[in-house]
């Protein structure tokens, strides 16, 4: 009996002794749970008895493929399996069943783990089953990328695509939201819209896997800060707050550059300086935006998300190729460098701040982001469900 605690962590044994009076009962029993979540390091048991019947399935859906369920029927247990791991590697498990994740899944329709034997499986004595929740918290979602390794043996991401970098569109939803009328509504339309793209960032390698450390790992698919766990939190700059009643703000990217001022590939060394300019005023902008911040822009249709901000520049100099004409008189900008910047430079976004507003007036606006990441990256679980047929009760 002590070593199934080493298979379940803190799940402690609830259920009644086999040996003790069994009875008749000759049921066919739905068990399931809807919407709810899973903080970070929760264990949610979900069936725990002893008793004699035949399983049918297992099916959990999460918005996390790497949530992951733990299932014990008499002397087998599994590994704690997740669908980020599954969909890396397939596994039949048992012979004549089969523990599968269905492809397919988006953190708005969910990422389904399936367990249903060919024909089905009896058992006489123990079945459980356990949700869990591994995921540890990362501050560096929308960040830097880099290495990376999950809790114990869940399964480890090959990209890193919750990393800086990203651009996120979804047309017409999220062209008329604006960061005056409801600052939360983008990251939850992100987090959990079957129009936007999840946060999946392709060609961020990993680096665990490039060395020898990665032999031992077991990788997964997609990334653990996807769903509620990453959902963007938006801050906005205050840009109008600087007695002005007109601000006409215009935000250009210029390429992306290594740490040598060399044009580079994009990744974990590259940079992009991003500047700010107002054309309306010559009072040299302020920010309330801080080195170590993660960055994001807002324009109409787009959400790019640069990555960290690695050094701010105020009073600056717009470069003559991104001014009118070549000009080189439009002062007072601020420049912020961020890594890893993004992939290709977007088009320039212009936004107006008036006096009405603390800020920038209309759809587009530049500011911070966070995520629940930072500190508890949850997990959302649609409907956990198990069905069987009891034939005996050990239940006295």
């Amino acid at each position: 009996m002590a070593d199934e605690f080493v298979f379940a962590g803190s799940v402690k044994d609830n259920a009644p002794y086999a040996k003790q009076k069994g009875r008749v009962d000759r049921r066919v029993i739905r068990t399931f749970r809807e919407n709810f979540t899973m903080d970070s390091g929760e264990e949610v048991v979900l069936l725990d008895s002893k008793e004699r019947g035949d399983l049918f399935e297992v099916r959990i859906v999460t918005d996390n493929p790497y949530a992951e369920v733990f299932i014990e029927i008499d002397e087998w247990r599994n590994d704690n399996a997740s669908a980020a791991e599954l969909l890396a590697q397939p596994d039949t498990g048992r012979l004549l069943s089969n523990f599968q994740a269905i492809d397919g899944g988006h953190p708005a329709i969910g990422y389904t783990l399936l367990y249903n034997p060919d024909i089905p499986e009896d058992y006489d004595g123990r079945i459980r089953v356990v949700l869990r929740n591994r995921i540890k918290p990362n501050k560096h979602v929308f960040g830097v990328p880099g290495s990376y390794k999950s809790n114990g043996n869940l399964a480890t991401p090959v990209e890193l695509g919750f990393t800086g970098g990203l651009t996120l569109s979804a047309g017409g939803s999220i062209a008329d939201i604006s960061m005056d009328d409801n600052p939360d509504l983008l990251g939850f339309m992100m987090a959990g819209s079957p129009e936007v793209p999840f946060l999946n960032n392709p060609g961020v390698s990993n680096h665990l896997f490039h060395s020898a450390k990665g032999d031992s790992v077991k990788p997964g698919v997609l990334h653990p800060y996807i769903g509620i766990a990453g959902r963007p939190i938006l801050a906005a700059d205050d840009l109008a707050n600087v007695g002005h009643s007109n601000r006409m703000v215009h935000i250009f990217f210029d390429a992306i550059a290594d740490g040598l001022g060399k044009r580079s590939i994009w990744g974990d060394s590259s940079a992009m300086d991003i500047y700010v300019a107002d054309f309306n005023n010559s009072t040299p902008l302020t920010t309330t935006l801080a080195v170590n911040d993660r960055m994001y822009i807002h324009d109409h249709e787009n959400i790019h998300f640069p990555g960290k901000i690695a050094a701010i520049a105020t009073n600056q100099s717009l470069p003559t190729k991104f001014a009118k004409n070549g000009s080189g008189t439009y002062t007072g900008c601020l420049k912020f460098t961020c890594n890893p910047g993004l992939r290709l430079p977007p088009p320039s976004v212009r936004a107006q701040a008036d006096a009405t507003t603390f800020l920038m007036g209309g759809t587009p606006s530049f500011g911070s982001v966070t995520t629940p990441a930072d500190t508890n990256p949850k997990v959302r679980v649609y409907r956990a469900e198990v069905k069987r047929f009891k034939r005996i009760s050990y239940d006295g």
